[in-house]
């Protein structure tokens, strides 16, 4: 009898250890971290992470583009997939935080992924042509209040972020705005820089280059503070827009849900490692990002923050629901 138990004890704690060996001995094999956009200032973002990733875990990472559907084909893709910390998302705001407010039926559950940790952060600019004469928020709302056709905006598309934050300038100045939404950041941006539209919202990272070689200017930062990359440009309610609440942009891991906390405990650790090494924080501000690490925890409460103000913007923009 006391050796029946003794062996059913062993066993036990066997099983019970089992998860915890897993755990340790991860990771095994290839790592693939999903990006739901194309190549571009998020894939290149995450690319940048992934190198400095894979040499602290010594273990192959590559970066699978999946982009359509709203990033619901990437998001899909990953919230169906084994929960074993071997596939993760590199996301935005946009998949979690706003697209629930902007579709009416999604492909995947917004709470059905584990936060791991945000990783860098940037900030929304308002933009416009170097040809257009206008050198602050007030002269182009102006110029746009005389005639809007002069200081139309563009933006990725109906419902996507840069669209709503030129509904949310148009919500607090009372100035009638032209939208043209394009299929994509791309398109609108050479547009812009083509002097076909005015003006847009976009990433700084996704700007700065062009700013810096003077085809275009950029008048407005959308945040609490002036960034330090552009201490000479006003927020926008310096610039007098009072009530112009727009949350920043935002990197983060997430993995499927129930993935083992320990294998998030250790890609966590293993993120703000590979985000202190000085290399890799020099690659990501020459690419317009503030390196910002967090906790699972903090993660899930900003990503829990964002979608209530989105949620108000896309009430306020009046957006229907795709």
């Amino acid at each position: 009898m006391q050796a029946r138990t003794w062996v059913m004890g062993l066993v036990l704690s066997a099983l019970l250890a089992a998860p915890h060996a897993r755990a340790q001995e991860y990771p095994a094999k290839l790592i693939r971290i999903v990006v739901a956009y194309p190549a571009g200032a998020t894939d290149t973002a995450a690319r940048t992470v992934a190198h400095k990733l894979a040499a602290l875990l010594s273990q192959q990472v590559i970066i699978d583009n999946k982009p359509g559907a709203g990033s619901g084909i990437g998001a899909q893709y990953v919230q169906k997939a084994a929960p074993d910390g071997y596939t993760l998302f590199w996301t935005t705001d946009s998949t979690h935080a706003l697209n629930p407010h902007i579709y009416k039926s999604l492909s995947y559950d917004p709470l059905g992924y584990a936060p791991i940790a945000k990783t860098v952060s940037t900030v929304n600019v308002l933009v416009v042509s170097a040809g257009l004469p206008v050198k602050s928020v007030s002269e182009l709302l102006a110029l746009a209040n005389a005639d809007p056709t002069k200081a139309s905006y563009g933006s990725a598309g109906v419902g996507i972020s840069n669209h709503l934050a030129g509904e949310l300038l148009q919500h607090v100045s009372g100035v009638r705005l032209i939208h043209v939404p394009y299929k994509g950041s791309g398109p609108a941006l050479t547009d812009l820089l083509g002097g076909r539209i005015g003006f847009m919202f976009a990433g700084m990272g996704h700007v700065l280059p062009h700013a810096r070689a003077g085809k275009l200017r950029i008048i407005g930062v959308a945040d609490t503070a002036r960034h330090h990359y552009l201490p000479e440009v006003p927020t926008m309610e310096e610039a007098g827009m009072k009530g112009f609440d727009l949350p920043g942009i935002y990197h983060a891991v997430l993995a499927p849900l129930n993935t083992p906390a320990a294998v998030i405990a250790k890609l966590n650790r293993t993120l703000h490692a590979a985000l202190a090494d000085k290399e890799t924080a020099a690659a990501l501000n020459k690419q317009g990002y503030d390196v910002t690490p967090t906790s699972a925890e903090e993660l899930g409460a900003l990503m829990r923050r964002n979608f209530e103000i989105w949620g108000r913007i896309v009430k306020m923009a009046k957006v229907e629901q795709q």
